[in-house]
């Protein structure tokens, strides 16, 4: 099955395969350099440069492998219910406070972001799959069982932020 991507998170990602190739250039002419300094036995910064490089590669083959099956969601029109690609408001019924969750996958996740992620495979996101608003769902969230009205449903980057939400 192919990794369903919005359009935003596949160009992040694809820049940042960009850079990994750049940094991967420097890292090879830095074992170069540095391999070339003398004792090998004894080169530190061999070392390090290798194993940079080590890490830099398995990202690369990483994202390549994510990347090249790839489905990029197509956000047209107003969204009918929850799907990967939105940003779903919810109500806790318990307390009334409004929470924000983006459906997507988790190599798409934007740790910078206010709003947070739910992957569709996490117990919230297989909760709300499908759900349109007006939808209640109940869902165990960190040992606490919750429940939540589904308010609204926008795709992914198609407004700003209000600056009432707690989440």
């Amino acid at each position: 099955m192919p990794l369903r991507l919005t359009r935003s998170g596949y160009e992040r990602l694809q820049k940042e395969l960009e850079q990994l190739y750049q940094r991967r250039a420097q890292l090879i002419e830095e074992v170069r350099e540095t391999g070339a300094e003398g004792d090998l036995s004894e080169n530190a910064g061999l070392d390090a440069a290798k194993r940079s490089l080590g890490l830099v590669e398995a990202r690369i083959k990483h994202l390549e492998r994510q990347l090249m099956d790839a489905e990029i969601i197509e956000q047209d029109g107003q969204p009918e219910h929850v799907d990967v690609g939105m940003v779903v408001t919810l109500e806790d019924l318990d307390t009334g406070d409004l929470v924000r969750y983006r459906i997507a996958e988790a190599i798409e996740a934007d740790l910078s972001s206010p709003v947070k992620t739910a992957t569709p495979n996490s117990p919230l996101g297989l909760a709300l799959k499908g759900k349109k608003v007006g939808d209640e769902v109940t869902v165990t969230l960190r040992s606490r069982t919750q429940r939540f009205k589904v308010v609204d449903l926008t795709w992914d980057g198609a407004k700003e932020e209000p600056a009432d939400f707690t989440g």
